[in-house]
C-alpha cells in the first residue's frame, strides 16, 4: 500500500537555525540523519528559495505585519510532505510533479506570502518536501491555531490532501492518522493476532513432530492445511514488523534533530530513547518468532510445498 503523507511541526522560533542548516544543506556533516547521501544533494531543488536565513525571514515577515507576538507564539511551521518508499521508487520520474502538486495544495491554504522556504530533498532514501511558513492570518495576526486548526481540522487537512494527490495518482491511499487511532505504534488487537499466530505455530509444530512412517500422508496433509491458514498471518506480521522499523528510524532521526535544535529538550529525548528501546525489544521478540516459523517450515518436504503452491495462488486471487 502507498500512502500520501502530510505532517506539520510547530516551532516558537528557537529551531529556525538548526532547521535552516538541515533543510538548506549548509553543513558538511549531518549527525542527525546518516541517510543523507552528499553525492545526490545536487538533485535537491527549491520551489521557494529563501532570500535570507530562516531566522531573518521569520522576523521580517512578522515585522512587516506589525502583529503582536507572545512568548508562547508559534512563529513558524515546518511542513513535511512525502510518500511511501515503494511509490517513490515506482514513480521516480514523477516526483517533481508530486511535490509541485503538494506545494500548490499548501500554497492555497496557508498563503504564498507566508512561505519562507520550500525545498525537496532527493538525497535521502525517500524523497520529501520541507515547506516552512510563518502562520500569519489574512488580517495580519500570528495564529497557527487559526491556520492549522484543532484536531478535527487536522483530519480535514489529511482528507483534503489525500483527495488532491489521489486525483492524480488513484493508487494512493489515505492512512489513518494518530489523532483518529489514538495510537503511535502497535495496537493490543495486533498483539492478540500475534498470540493467535503463536498458537497456530504450536499446532503446526505438534503436527510436524508427530509425523512418522505410519501416518506420514495424513499428517503431512494436515500440516499443509495448517500452513495455508497460517501464511496470511505471517505476511501481515512481516508488514507490521517493517512498519515498526520504519517508525523507529523516523523517530531516531527526529530525536537527533531535536537534540541539535534545543538541549533543553533533554527529558523529552530520554522518553523517546526509552520508547525506541522498548520498540526494539518488541521487534527482537517478533523476529525470534519469525525465525522459529522459518525453522518449522523447513521441516515440510519440498513435494508438499509444490502441492500447496497452486492452492496459494488461488487464495491470492
Amino acid at each position: 500500500m502507498a500512502y500520501a503523507i502530510l505532517r506539520f511541526a510547530k516551532h516558537k522560533g528557537g529551531a529556525s537555525k538548526a532547521l535552516s542548516a538541515h533543510h538548506e544543506r549548509t553543513k558538511e556533516v549531518y549527525a542527525s540523519n546518516p541517510d543523507i547521501d552528499p553525492s545526490r544533494t545536487a538533485q535537491n531543488f527549491h520551489l521557494v528559495t529563501p532570500r535570507r536565513s530562516y531566522e531573518q525571514e521569520i522576523k521580517h515577515r512578522i515585522q512587516m505585519t506589525g502583529c503582536r507576538v507572545r512568548k508562547d507564539s508559534v512563529k513558524f511551521v515546518d511542513t513535511l510532505v512525502t510518500v511511501s518508499p515503494e511509490f517513490a521508487q515506482a514513480h521516480e520520474a514523477e516526483m517533481r510533479e508530486y511535490f509541485t502538486r503538494a506545494f500548490e495544495f499548501l500554497k492555497e491554504r496557508i498563503g504564498e506570502d507566508n512561505i519562507i522556504s520550500a525545498v525537496v530533498h532527493m538525497d535521502e532514501k525517500t524523497p520529501h518536501l520541507h515547506l516552512c511558513f510563518v502562520p500569519l492570518t489574512k488580517d495580519g495576526r500570528l495564529s497557527a491555531k487559526e491556520i492549522l486548526g484543532n484536531k478535527k481540522a487536522m483530519i480535514r487537512w489529511q482528507d483534503d490532501f489525500y483527495a488532491c494527490m489521489a486525483e492524480r495518482w488513484p493508487e494512493l491511499e489515505r492512512g489513518t492518522p494518530a489523532v483518529e487511532t489514538k495510537r503511535k505504534h502497535l495496537t493490543p488487537q495486533w498483539y492478540k493476532k500475534v498470540t493467535a499466530m503463536d498458537a497456530k505455530l504450536e499446532q503446526l509444530e505438534s503436527t510436524l513432530n508427530g509425523i512418522n512412517v505410519l501416518n506420514a500422508g495424513k499428517k503431512r496433509e494436515e500440516a499443509v492445511a495448517q500452513l495455508a491458514e497460517l501464511l496470511p498471518q505471517v505476511e501481515s506480521f512481516q508488514a507490521e514488523m517493517q512498519r515498526m522499523k520504519d517508525a523507529i528510524t523516523r523517530e531516531r532521526q527526529d530525536k537527533n534533530l531535536q537534540k541539535e535544535i534545543n538541549e533543553d529538550l533533554r527529558s523529552a529525548l530520554n522518553e523517546e530513547r526509552n520508547r525506541s528501546f522498548e520498540q526494539r525489544l518488541k521487534i527482537s521478540e517478533l523476529e525470534r518468532r519469525y525465525k522459529r516459523l522459518e525453522h518449522l517450515l523447513g521441516k515440510i518436504p519440498r513435494e508438499e510445498w509444490e502441492k500447496f503452491l497452486p492452492k496459494r495462488k488461488e487464495y491470492q486471487r
